[in-house]
């Protein structure tokens, strides 16, 4: 308290000379203004959502629904949100925003390199997942109108992309399927055959409700359609994602029962059953088939908009009152410390013990110095 009071001047003069500087330079600085739209990824309605409606346990919807993501929320609630802010943070969709607004113009870039471009645009981009689980966008820029319009040219962006790469995964995923299916059918075909051959040749007419049948056929139904979901899954997501390997581990479970199942016994039996296999098989194959060729070619919006953005009334930076504060506070504490270390400068100048301590040491480097020219000259 000493020290500023005998430095009151001086620490008077520094904060309000740095604080009015800092005020000044803050009128000086060009406004930003920021715009936000908000959306809401849709809720899955393609192929593996018809997955998960199928079937009892273990079916994607109900794993997507049950395995936490890095503690918050869950797969099925986030693992879209997630691949949305990828699309809006790649490359190519900062450079389509960047060729829509000429903004290598507009952020003033000499070269007109956009990698720059691109990097200036990062800087005035904000893209976050919200607790309710919806995206905001927000776009800083020196225009009101140009924030909102490039906030709401995002969305039409990501639409884009998403519809793209999800005909393109829709087309993969038709492909599979469709030759899954047409085994389906040449397998359920030869399984009729060879039982109208028995049929044929024993006289003996099957009935197609045979009790005991049911189960195993809807057992090795349930194989073929985890052997779907896992294909699926292998395409989109990495090994080590812990949905696919639920989906190997519950694949494993279906194995074990399948090996239960005896091989030899009646060849009526036999023939019926595998029949019955393929039927069922192609009951769950088929309405998928269909499903892939509808999302092959769905072409509509897939992103919701919650808030469209509109241009900002008040700028959002710089926050003037903001950095006058900051430069007040920060002005007071340096100017004090300056204070404290003249002052301490000045108290062991007269300290006797440090100007004893300071002698020593001017001798010191006097005996050093003058060893150091005699061995010069001795060389």
């Amino acid at each position: 308290v000493f020290v500023v009071m005998k430095w009151r001047g001086f620490i008077l003069k520094s904060v309000i000379g740095v604080t009015l500087v800092a005020a000044i330079l803050s009128f000086l600085l060009p406004l930003w203004y920021k715009a936000t739209v908000s959306i809401l990824p849709p809720k899955d309605t393609g192929l593996l959502s018809s997955l998960g409606g199928l079937g009892a346990s273990g079916s994607v919807g109900s794993v997507l629904r049950n395995i936490p993501l890095a503690g918050r929320g869950t797969f099925g609630i986030n693992l879209g949100a997630y691949n949305y802010l990828a699309i809006l943070k790649s490359r190519s969709a900062m450079e389509a925003v960047i060729r829509k607004f000429d903004l290598i113009r507009i952020y003033e870039i000499s070269d007109s390199s956009m990698e720059k471009a691109v990097k200036e645009l990062e800087g005035n981009t904000k893209f976050e997942i919200q607790n309710e689980d919806y995206i905001t966008i927000d776009v800083w820029d020196k225009d009101q109108q140009r924030s909102a319009d490039i906030a709401n040219y995002f969305v039409e962006v990501l639409n884009e992309v998403s519809n793209r790469l999800g005909t393109q995964e829709a087309r993969n995923n038709r492909d599979f399927i469709e030759r899954r299916v047409e085994k389906g059918r040449l397998d359920l075909h030869a399984a009729e055959e060879s039982l109208k051959v028995y049929q044929e040749q024993s006289g003996i007419l099957i009935s197609l409700e045979k009790e005991g049948i049911a189960p195993v056929a809807e057992l090795y139904a349930m194989k073929a359609k985890k052997e779907v979901e896992i294909a699926i899954l292998e395409r989109t997501v990495s090994k080590d994602n812990p949905i696919l390997q639920q989906f190997k581990i519950e694949m494993s479970e279906i194995d074990k029962k399948v090996a239960q199942i005896p091989e030899a016994g009646i060849g009526t039996l036999r023939l019926y059953r595998e029949v019955a296999i393929q039927q069922k098989i192609l009951e769950f194959l088929i309405p998928i088939f269909e499903q892939a060729k509808v999302d092959e070619h769905k072409d509509i919006p897939v992103i919701l908009v919650l808030d469209k953005a509109v241009p900002p009334e008040k700028k959002d930076r710089p926050k003037r009152m903001l950095i006058t504060l900051i430069s007040f506070v920060s002005a007071f504490f340096i100017s004090v410390f300056v204070a404290l270390l003249f002052e301490s400068i000045r108290a062991r100048k007269h300290d006797p013990r440090w100007s004893a301590k300071l002698q020593e040491f001017d001798l010191a480097d006097f005996s050093f110095r003058k060893m150091f020219q005699r061995s010069r000259v001795n060389d």
